[in-house]
């Protein structure tokens, strides 16, 4: 319903009885009020024309805040990377020492306290060709015990030109030397160097082979029923 006032009388008109004209540049709106019509203009409202750019996503969030999408996406390659940098083994004693002379498919290996050790005598020392020698010998309350002997590689080497000879890949200062005998027995173990209220002293641990040892570990036993098929096997 719409409501007018014309010479102070009020009328009341239904939305049916208004005309439009749109002909005309204004909209004219005629109210028959008392018999008498009423012109009522009223403006066109003008149309509103929105462009394709009104509606595109921010490039940019306030603040300086990247898309929180992109940001998990960052984080999800980052994280990506970091697992593979974690789950990338760590090299054993075995894979960072190498023959480095002589002719053998047999292994050792020298422990980073065994080279660390080994470094600091051939430094104390001054000797560039510094070599520890291992050497197992019949003995000891087990039958069998290490013979540990520091010395030159050279003059080893012209002693015997059969000999293996062990270095670790980090420090060329890391040599160690076997004899056949000795290092068919010893094969697959470790040198290592170990501190202890009776002592320091350098020892072959984590053999395969060996059966029984004593407390001091100078001493052992070893399996020759494993020695043999470790050799039918290889």
């Amino acid at each position: 319903m719409l409501r007018s006032t014309f010479a102070g009388r009020t009328a009341v008109s239904s939305v049916a009885n208004l005309a439009y004209t749109p002909a005309h540049k204004w909209a004219t709106l005629i109210r028959p009020v008392g018999g008498v019509c009423q012109r009522l203009y009223s403006q066109p409202v003008p149309s509103k024309t929105f462009k394709a750019s009104s509606f595109s996503l921010p490039k940019a969030f306030p603040d300086g805040k990247q898309d929180p999408l992109s940001d998990k996406t960052t984080n999800t390659t980052k994280t990506s990377g970091n697992a593979s940098a974690q789950t990338t083994p760590k090299p054993t004693d075995f894979d960072m020492t190498v023959l480095v002379r002589g002719t053998t498919d047999l292994k050792i290996a020298i422990t980073d306290r065994a080279m660390e050790k080994l470094a600091a005598i051939a430094k104390e020392d001054r000797l560039t060709d510094s070599a520890l020698k291992v050497k197992v010998e019949s003995g000891g309350c087990h039958g069998f015990q290490y013979n540990f002997e520091l010395g030159s590689l050279r003059e080893e080497l012209e002693k015997d030109d059969e000999l293996a000879v062990f270095q670790r890949k980090d420090s060329d200062l890391a040599t160690v030397v076997f004899d056949e005998s000795s290092l068919e027995i010893l094969q697959d173990s470790k040198l290592d160097y170990t501190k202890e209220l009776i002592g320091s002293s350098f020892k072959m641990v984590d053999s395969p082979y060996t059966s029984t040892s004593c407390g001091c570990g100078a001493s052992f036993d070893f399996d020759f029923e494993k020695l043999e098929n470790a050799k039918n096997n290889s």
